[in-house]
């Protein structure tokens, strides 16, 4: 009998053992952040600052699901703040000069899958760690970003965009319909379909997922460029917003997005990951960022908090690794390193 290897995945993926503590760690957290901020603001829990902490958290969120595909898939991306500021000076460029909206965003997903193509290629060719492939291109990223703009604003953009910026579809801000759609759509390729299940497989265990007949390089490349499409997505959310491109923006997104992802729950070395809780490891650090905001907390002393929760989401990783119940093993189909009794050659997906 030969096994399947995403059959396999989804049965492991179904009865693996989760740690109780692991579960409740994250909403624990953000129900005593509520609690307290609800305690000594006035203002917390009102209307419009909810949808102050949803906007505010929507650019970081959109970058943080494309971070989990990469780092699900055993890989690390370094880039996506540089690519953020790119993508959103391509798309201002492209729109100051036809005053075409519809084309400056195609232009902006254009260069984010060439650059995320560009990462994967990258990383399984030269077979170096993406940490340093990913650093490099992001300094790439960040030079190009200037050269094109020449280290200025770039406006001129169709009045029309405007309408972005201040719209609020049933009284949200779009910003935040655009994040709900690019959760679900993560959402769905990461836990419902089969390619979340070989993007877990390859992070997991690359040699066993290899061996299985899962295509693992066009998989890595695949989430690279995953990563790249919600970088340009968030560029040209980030440029729509403010009707205008800034060369500068998107400095820290790379950092608060692998925090985000790894504070979430999902593993630092890849094989295991959640949407759900990559976004709720986004609420708790722009939560954190609001309430000390509404405390009057000075910018010196929030860096200092943002370093703890950099910490923290660097703890929780160890203390996953140190659980008394073990991550189970890496997944290895049945039907790993057998050949297929009809074609003689590993099964494929």
């Amino acid at each position: 009998m030969t096994g399947n290897p995403v059959s396999a995945t989804r049965a492991a993926r179904r009865g693996r053992p989760r740690p109780a503590l692991e579960d409740a760690f994250i909403p624990v957290l953000l129900v005593a952040l509520v609690v307290v901020l609800t305690m000594s603001t006035d203002s917390f829990l009102s209307r419009g600052n909810i949808l102050n902490v949803l906007t505010s958290m929507a650019i970081l969120a959109i970058v943080s699901f494309g971070q989990t595909f990469v780092i699900a898939g055993g890989g690390f991306d370094l880039s996506i703040g540089g690519q953020v500021a790119l993508h959103g000076v391509v798309a201002a460029l492209v729109m100051a000069a036809t005053q075409n909206i519809l084309l400056g965003l195609l232009a902006a997903a254009v260069t984010g899958v060439l650059f995320g193509l560009l990462n994967g290629l990258l990383v399984i060719w030269l077979k170096v760690h993406p940490f340093m492939i990913t650093l490099g291109t992001s300094v790439v990223a960040t030079g190009v970003t200037l050269i094109a703009s020449n280290s200025e604003s770039v406006g001129g953009l169709p009045p029309s965009i405007a309408g972005f910026g201040v719209g609020r579809p049933l009284g949200v801000p779009w910003i935040v319909w655009l994040m709900v759609a690019c959760f679900a759509i993560s959402l769905f390729l990461l836990s419902v379909s089969p390619f979340g299940l070989r993007v877990l497989s390859t992070g997991g265990n690359r040699e066993a997922a290899r061996l299985a007949g899962l295509r693992v390089d066009r998989t890595t490349v695949t989430t690279f460029v995953i990563a790249g499409v919600f970088a340009a997505v968030a560029g040209a959310a980030i440029t729509a917003r403010l009707q205008s491109a800034q060369p500068t923006v998107g400095g820290e997104l790379e950092l608060f997005s692998v925090a985000a992802v790894v504070l979430g729950g999902s593993a630092l070395h890849g094989g295991k990951a959640s949407m759900w809780r990559t976004l709720l490891g986004v609420l708790v650090i722009s939560v954190i960022q609001n309430g000390l905001n509404l405390l009057g907390v000075g910018d010196a002393w929030q860096a200092v908090a943002v370093g703890l929760v950099f910490i923290l989401a660097m703890s929780a990783e160890l203390l996953r690794r140190l659980s008394p119940v073990r991550r189970s093993r890496p997944v290895e189909p049945p039907s790993a390193g057998k050949p297929d009794a009809a074609k003689g050659t590993p099964a494929a997906v």
